[in-house]
């Protein structure tokens, strides 16, 4: 797939990790209705792709992602288009359920949908200048790319509403307090942070990560028995790999696992 001509973002390997960075910075990289598409394409390669072991989501410029692009919607721009929130539904599953390691690298404010992407990632880092805000309710409208969804099951329902209600900006600080990021640096070492967390996931086992995650995401909805019976499915696909191997060779011999991803 040609990843050279994106418009709305930029996409380049730093070793095994995949770096997709949103690129409208004079717009706070706001994503249009258009853009959606092209990043739909993105993830759909970086999920696919064996040489993409994790991957890295950040923003050009002084943000992470503002949402929407709200003078697009007051224009009605898209009236004639597959409407913004089922594309963007779409692209939002398919990063929930990416079957690689997934970080965003929060580097300003993230609003709205550009909250919600970065809740879909399985890691936030946080700059000292990033901001988050469910900011919705702000609009006179109720999340609509996985907000409520997501928030309550990171930071627990009650505190997820009073955010969710409110539309209340939270600085880096408390975002690490109530568990939204996990780590916050500053803004010059904030791409060596989230890589450097990457670079631990791409050196794993890919197949066994990413059933991993599947199960994980998947136990939100399920009871305990169908939860292991799809553990079970997962370590029946991991037995076969080269990866599994080579884990119990290293066991065996008192080494550390070289990884390959298959």
């Amino acid at each position: 797939m040609d990843l050279t001509a994106l418009t709305c973002c930029t996409w380049h390997m730093d070793g095994d990790v995949g770096v997709l960075t949103l690129n409208r910075p004079e717009r706070l990289n706001a994503i249009a209705n258009t853009d959606i598409d092209e990043l739909d394409r993105v993830l759909a390669y970086a999920g696919k792709e064996p040489s993409v072991r994790a991957v890295v989501i950040t923003g050009a410029g002084r943000g992470f992602c503002s949402g929407a692009d709200v003078k697009e919607w007051a224009a009605k721009a898209d009236a004639a288009e597959e409407s913004w929130a089922v594309k963007m539904h779409r692209t939002i599953a398919r990063l929930y359920w990416l079957p690689k390691p997934v970080i965003a690298a929060v580097n300003g404010v993230a609003a709205g949908s550009g909250f919600d992407i970065a809740l879909t990632a399985d890691m936030r880092f946080a700059s000292t200048a990033a901001r988050f805000g469910q900011v919705y309710t702000q609009r006179g409208i109720c999340p609509d790319a996985g907000g409520s969804y997501l928030l309550p099951r990171i930071v627990g329902e009650t505190r997820a509403a009073e955010l969710i209600y409110t539309g209340r900006i939270i600085d880096a600080d408390e975002a690490l307090r109530i568990g939204v990021v996990s780590d916050v640096v500053p803004p010059e070492k904030l791409m060596d942070r989230a890589l450097e967390q990457a670079r631990i996931f791409a050196a794993g086992p890919t197949v066994a990560i990413g059933e991993a995650k599947r199960n994980i995401r998947a136990g939100h909805t399920l009871g305990i028995e169908e939860a292991l019976r799809n553990e079970h499915r997962g370590a029946l696909l991991c037995v076969h790999t080269e990866d599994k191997a080579e884990g119990l060779a290293a066991a065996i011999e008192k080494r550390r696992p070289v990884f390959v991803g298959r």
